[in-house]
């Protein structure tokens, strides 16, 4: 147990004054002092943990490979396992609108939803090509948006009943998409693409940035900063809502997937074959500060 904070860790949460990480052999910790002491919690799988979501300090889902899907209505101090095992299935991502409806994403076109907490699942098609959906996001007014493989992208206006492609200038795979607000999007994926739009997708325009490697995820701080995490030791910044980035190099976060910042908002929680590692946001935005003014 004391290893598992230093195992393969793929999604991070943060509800109330806690982290939630979940990762490989159905490893799922919980933190209640920023990072500095972890608490391992006996899950019913052992299957790869890809995802965790929550829907408010209570209600949260993990979903991953071989179709698992864990819920918790404790705010993560249990788990039950609510599907069939399943080698065909992995989920990648999950949205919950209420306590009982959701959106399961993953490998090959996976999509699922549930109007009863995932105890039960309708899978759909949503798309022509059976490509891996990556990342699902919400914009403030509902709009829900799929990031997937070959420069997939998927607009829905009606709670996922029906979706849209996106027109992109780029075909490679996309790993994630920020919000920022209605219309403003970052969407990011292999060889350090980064592509914005203003308009909610109608267009787009290339975001110049310091780096090729792949673009894992993105989190909006309480400042207002978007930090980008890549595969290597490379952090990327912004102040002015993704118009521009500044790269920052820090050790021993090589292999990050996943970010988080805390309810306190004084540490970033970075995911991924290092394990769960907590970094300074004051670290991030003194970085960051100092990068804006040389520029000046």
């Amino acid at each position: 147990m004391p290893l598992s904070p230093k195992s393969l860790l793929l999604d991070v949460a943060s509800i109330n004054d806690e982290i939630i990480v979940v990762g490989e052999r159905g490893h799922i910790l919980k933190s209640r002092d920023e990072g500095n002491t972890w608490r391992q919690i006996v899950t019913p799988t052992r299957a790869t943990l890809t995802n965790v979501r929550f829907l408010d300090d209570r209600y949260g889902w993990a979903s991953g490979h071989s179709g698992v899907i864990l819920s918790t209505s404790d705010g993560g101090d249990s788990w039950d396992i609510i599907t069939d095992v399943d080698p065909e299935i992995s989920y990648f991502d999950t949205w919950f609108f209420d306590e009982w409806n959701g959106i399961f994403i993953g490998a090959y076109g996976e999509y699922a939803t549930t109007d009863d907490a995932a105890e039960s699942l309708k899978k759909e098609w949503i798309s022509e090509e059976e490509l891996h959906f990556y990342d699902i996001s919400s914009s403030p007014d509902g709009t829900l948006y799929i990031a997937g493989e070959a420069g997939q992208l998927l607009k829905s206006d009606n709670k996922g009943r029906t979706w849209k492609t996106i027109d992109l200038p780029y075909s490679g795979s996309l790993f994630g998409i920020l919000t920022l607000n209605d219309n403003t999007l970052l969407t990011y994926g292999l060889r350090g693409h980064l592509l914005r739009s203003m308009n909610g997708g109608k267009s787009w325009t290339t975001v110049e940035i310091d780096t090729t490697e792949m673009l894992t995820d993105a989190v909006v701080l309480g400042s207002g900063t978007i930090v980008i995490s890549t595969i290597t030791e490379t952090l990327l910044l912004s102040s002015d809502g993704g118009v521009s980035f500044h790269t920052l190099n820090q050790d021993g976060i090589d292999g990050t997937v996943a970010l988080a910042e805390s309810s306190s908002g004084s540490t970033v929680f970075l995911c991924g074959r290092h394990g769960v590692l907590p970094v300074a946001t004051e670290l991030l935005e003194t970085a960051l500060k100092a990068a804006d003014a040389s520029n000046d």
